[in-house]
């Protein structure tokens, strides 16, 4: 009887510490619950209380030749005196936005029927919507320009709910924007060290960002630039999840099953 009782100690034993594995993993519902009546959990925050005022430094996105503009115009004119009505494709009934837009040539002109050549080069969005109304003013009556960038896009990479390559309407998308329309972030994604990389004048620099600091919010890289790709590194924990902690989880229960075979043989 005695050597059974020795026997089952490392048993115990293994059972344990699988037990503080799993409890070590476990987070209580009252943390993870939204909207709830009376949450009762410490430091939480007090409604409408301002904690911090940040700057914010959105970046001038300048018009590039190659661009891709959506072009909509809002005017008294009659309709049959419109002739930018009409998408300006040849591809029928196609309904990418990519299809139906003006793309700057190369020396960032916009070219318009009648109208002709409108230089966007170096302008920023606002600039731009000024300048085509002031081009189209003389042949609309009251015209309201609506100028987007069908151009922007992003790709995102790594520990994200779904990684690929995004395209935007906005021209001032911040980080946060971005992984949120990519899944939003993993369990494991390192929010410490979010790799930005971005090509400017002909080099592809580098920035590391950390979503852990608020003061993220004020810096320039918080805005994305068009072709910006992001990259999100995982934490050591999934390496320790996936590799380690599988295989001594499967380990644990191998002894654990060979301990009780050999038990029951020598009873």
């Amino acid at each position: 009887m005695c050597k059974i009782e020795k026997m089952r100690s490392p048993l115990t034993l293994i059972w344990f510490f699988a037990a503080l594995l799993m409890l070590g993993a476990c987070v209580p519902q009252r943390k993870i619950k939204l909207l709830q009546e009376e949450a009762n959990v410490k430091e939480q925050g007090v409604a409408d209380e301002l904690l911090k005022t940040i700057k914010l430094q959105p970046p001038v996105y300048t018009l590039k030749p190659g661009d891709i503009l959506s072009l909509q115009i809002r005017t008294t004119t009659p309709a049959e005196n419109n002739f930018l009505a009409a998408p300006a494709t040849t591809f029928g009934t196609a309904t990418d936005p990519l299809l139906t837009g003006y793309t700057l040539d190369e020396n960032g002109n916009l070219n318009l029927p009648v109208i002709g050549n409108v230089n966007l080069l170096n302008l920023s969005m606002p600039e731009a919507r000024v300048k085509v109304t002031a081009a189209l003013t003389p042949y609309f009556e009251y015209p309201t320009v609506n100028l987007r960038l069908l151009t922007f896009k992003y790709t995102i990479v790594g520990e994200v709910g779904s990684q690929g390559q995004f395209s935007s309407l906005q021209d001032n998308l911040n980080l946060i924007e971005a992984l949120a329309n990519a899944g939003g972030l993993t369990p494991f994604a390192n929010r410490g060290q979010v790799r930005l990389i971005r090509q400017e004048e002909g080099l592809a620099k580098v920035y590391t960002l950390s979503l852990l600091e608020e003061d993220i919010i004020g810096m320039k890289n918080f805005y994305l630039h068009p072709n910006d790709m992001i990259v999100v590194d995982p934490l050591p924990a999934k390496f320790f999840k996936e590799n380690i902690l599988m295989n001594t989880t499967l380990v644990l229960s191998l002894l654990s099953s060979v301990t009780l075979l050999f038990l029951r043989l020598r009873q």
